[in-house]
């Protein structure tokens, strides 16, 4: 709507600083950065990776009080600007940002599409309308087996390069500064791109995925850092860098073009089913409260027994009600679940494993601890309860009918042929298993 005005101004500032800059009379002062390896992103596949000498960088720069004083004197009185503001009306704010930022980079050299991009996004944000926000994630637990692996028109996983890994440091009369960040391991760097009005909905949309990872199969999937950029004008056309503890797995698992297909239709249905990612501390279906469980057992250090007990936590809250006979019951409800659903046929091998992690729970969960000649077994359990865990809260979240009536037909199943083909249909929404 406003994309007329907007390219008039554009191109009319862009011709002034263009005219200024040829006339030598802009007053810049040179700026030094140093271009250095980012210590602090860990490349676990290659701990030397990109370990390049640091190179310093010497350019001119716009002076900002000069840029001060080219918006006051010459921009703001452009009969270009002034319409703007006026066809604005009380959004007539937007007008200083959209000049300050084609003024600066029109000095850095602005070509006629670069021009239109920004000319598209300001006007695109002012109408409400969304614009592309991109996500790049540095995302450990996960590894790929060619690269590019291209998972969806939005989303791409590609091994690392020199520049992702590289930082500027500008240098002044006191020295050089940089934002401290925590150390971030990683194996493979991650490309999400979603339209949206704000940042918001992306990042909730990107974790979603990164925990819907943890669902295809058994790893300890996590973004450690990641770096969201868009047009929108609140981050000035730049990109702001976020991130949390670091998160590091012993689970952990790899991706190849064989999967590419499987896992689009699985990101697809399961995304929009899992908990909002920035409030896990509010889950309250069974659902959502069993995969916080099943997900801190991605991440739990230490001595198996940890990962075995929270693996547990999250079968508890799926399939107990407050019953006696705990361990019996539990390990017969997965174990039927899961030779239905057709991922564990061996019911026997199931329940009995089942009733093994449930006595290492109540031995962990009451303060004990293995023997060091069990240690072993506990080792090699752990994963396999694991994916029990990953195989039922991934069930329970594609599932419409309520735990309580799942939990008897499960019951019946267990005496009735009747029951069977009951729970059976209950199960034909679980597409992905």
């Amino acid at each position: 709507m406003f994309e007329r005005e907007f390219s008039q101004l554009a191109t009319t500032i862009r011709d002034a600083v263009t005219k200024v800059r040829e006339a030598k009379s802009i007053v810049t002062r040179r700026q030094v950065r140093v271009r250095r390896r980012d210590f602090s992103l860990r490349f676990r596949p290659d701990l030397g990776f990109a370990s390049f000498a640091p190179e310093r960088i010497e350019e001119d720069i716009w002076d900002w009080r000069e840029q001060e004083r080219f918006q006051d004197s010459l921009v703001k009185s452009l009969d270009e600007y002034k319409s703007l503001e006026a066809a604005l009306g009380p959004k007539a704010g937007s007008a200083e940002g959209f000049a300050r930022a084609v003024s600066f980079a029109s000095f850095h050299g602005l070509d006629d599409k670069e021009l239109m991009d920004l000319v598209s996004a300001s006007a695109r944000e002012l109408e409400g309308r969304p614009l592309p926000v991109r996500v790049t994630a540095f995302i450990d637990g996960l590894s790929i087996s060619e690269s590019p692996l291209v998972l969806s028109d939005g989303f791409s996983l590609r091994q690392p390069t020199p520049e992702d890994v590289a930082e500027y440091i500008v240098l002044d009369e006191y020295g050089s500064f940089s934002f401290p960040l925590g150390e971030a391991w990683f194996c493979v760097v991650g490309e999400f791109v979603l339209d949206a009005i704000n940042t918001g909905p992306v990042q909730t949309e990107f974790l979603r995925t990164v925990d819907a990872l943890r669902l295809f199969r058994v790893g300890g999937i996590a973004a450690n850092r990641y770096v969201m950029s868009s047009r929108h004008s609140f981050l000035n056309g730049g990109r702001m860098i976020l991130g949390g503890p670091a998160r590091r797995s012993r689970f952990t698992y790899t991706l190849s073009s064989s999967d590419v297909a499987t896992l689009n239709r699985f990101l697809r249905d399961v995304v929009p089913r899992l908990p909002d990612p920035l409030h896990l501390n509010m889950a309250t279906t069974e659902s959502e409260i069993a995969y916080t469980r099943y997900s801190d057992a991605l991440f739990q250090d230490g001595p198996s027994e940890r990962a075995i007990t929270s693996a547990m936590t999250a079968l508890e809250a799926l399939f107990l009600e407050g019953e006696t006979e705990l361990t019996h019951r539990l390990a017969q409800r997965v174990s039927l679940l899961l030779r239905v659903l057709g991922t564990q046929p061996d019911a026997q091998g199931t329940y009995d494993n089942v009733k093994k992690a449930y006595k290492i729970r109540s031995t962990f969960i009451h303060g004990g601890s293995l023997e060091a000649k069990d240690r072993p077994q506990a080792d090699s359990l752990a994963p396999v309860v694991l994916e029990y865990a990953r195989e039922c809260v991934l069930a329970f979240f594609q599932l419409a009918t309520p735990k309580g009536e799942l939990l008897k037909q499960i019951d019946r199943a267990m005496i009735d042929r009747v029951g069977v083909s009951k729970l059976e249909a209950s199960l034909t929404p679980v597409a992905h298993r």
